[in-house]
């Protein structure tokens, strides 16, 4: 591949406060509070330091729209630069009703990409549908933003409350994989973005199939939202759909790369580390990538990514990480002290050329590429 030198962001967030369910937060917080100017600032304050769902949720809550968020996210990097725009459906996590719901969301979306893309004369920012099996309709939901209104992938959130292997998302694995259409899935252990209630017993009882669950964890939803991230999924998923191109959105996160690195293979509770079994994965299945978003941004992780980057197997029959890594940033959810230009200069500044443009363009533009 000639390389142009068009950096590509696999993994960033347009959406704001509007399209927030009511409750994120808290039962007792409305999130449109946050609108007003003293509230925002005051929990900006608060959260400054923390990497967590509420810096990034009053950082939201100061932008008019996604076309401001993008605007913001664009100034960080060079006027070419492409980006991913992961769109998120919030709709059915039990928080309320967002005041902008899902499909103003995802519609708002189209138009911001839509100018963009036509003021450049080129497709610089690629919008990305969230799926939900929950959704009725979803495959016709599918088809339409993708076939008429330019969509190139799809984001899975499964801790907002259902299973990657979900047999209602089966027909949409079907279309992605027959078009070659890229689906990023958040991969990573406890977060605070998780379903609301208290999980079911069906639920219950289908996270207890992964080794080394612990009974104990599943009392409440933010405990058994993990599970339902779990790399586990996939390896099942993988066997239905071979070809599927999946990105691993967080390689597992920083504490799994962490855990890879300070603890010795029989001490790991689940077979390895989730780092670990992405890593498998990517190494056996031919579509099969990870971003780097949020996870390095602890930059004491880079000397593990640098020789990923240099892994070479004398067997044929194993891909190579090397052509699987995909330049990732999660703007905006850690735009605090840490800043989005920042965070390219250090990691660009710390990796070699060949290793830079590797994962900022090479890959992602073969990620990117559909049969369409």
């Amino acid at each position: 591949m000639k390389l142009q030198y068009q950096i590509h962001n696999c993994h960033t967030h347009l959406f704001t406060i509007d399209h927030i369910p009511k409750y994120f937060l808290s039962r007792l917080f409305d999130t449109q509070w946050a609108r007003k100017d003293w509230v925002a600032k005051l929990g900006k304050t608060l959260f400054r330091k923390q990497m967590n769902k509420f810096a990034a949720f009053f950082y939201s809550a100061t932008k008019k729209d996604q076309g401001e968020v993008l605007d913001e996210l664009r100034g960080y990097y060079p006027p070419d630069t492409r980006f991913c725009a992961l769109s998120v459906d919030f709709d059915y996590m039990n928080a309320g009703p967002a005041r902008i719901g899902f499909l103003q969301q995802i519609e708002e979306l189209h138009q911001v990409a839509g100018q963009v893309n036509r003021a450049a004369g080129e497709e610089l920012i690629f919008p990305f549908l969230g799926i939900d099996p929950r959704r009725p309709g979803l495959l016709s939901l599918v088809k339409r933003y993708v076939e008429e209104k330019g969509f190139k992938g799809f984001k899975l959130y499964p801790a907002l409350g259902f299973f990657p292997t979900d047999r209602r998302l089966y027909e949409v694995y079907e279309y992605a994989q027959r078009h070659e259409l890229p689906i990023t899935v958040h991969c990573i252990p406890k977060n605070k973005n998780h379903f609301r209630g208290r999980p079911g017993p069906e639920m219950v009882r289908k996270v207890q199939e992964i080794e080394g669950c612990r009974k104990k964890e599943l009392k409440s939803c933010y405990e058994i939202a993990q599970y339902l991230n779990h790399p586990h999924w996939y390896e099942q998923l993988l066997l239905d759909f071979p070809k599927l191109k999946l990105n691993f959105a967080h390689f597992g996160g920083n504490e799994e790369w962490d855990k890879y690195l300070d603890e010795p293979d029989p001490k790991f509770d689940n077979r390895g580390s989730w780092y670990a079994r992405i890593k498998e994965l990517i190494k056996k299945y031919p579509n099969v990538y990870a971003d780097i978003s949020f996870t390095v941004y602890d930059r004491r992780l880079y000397p593990l990514l640098k020789i990923m980057l240099h892994s070479h197997y004398r067997d044929p029959a194993i891909f190579s990480p090397r052509e699987k890594i995909l330049l990732g940033s999660d703007f905006y959810m850690l735009q605090k002290d840490y800043r989005e230009r920042r965070f390219g200069i250090d990691l660009r500044g710390y990796l070699s050329d060949d290793d830079y443009w590797q994962i900022a363009e090479v890959n992602p533009r073969r990620f990117l590429a559909n049969s369409l």
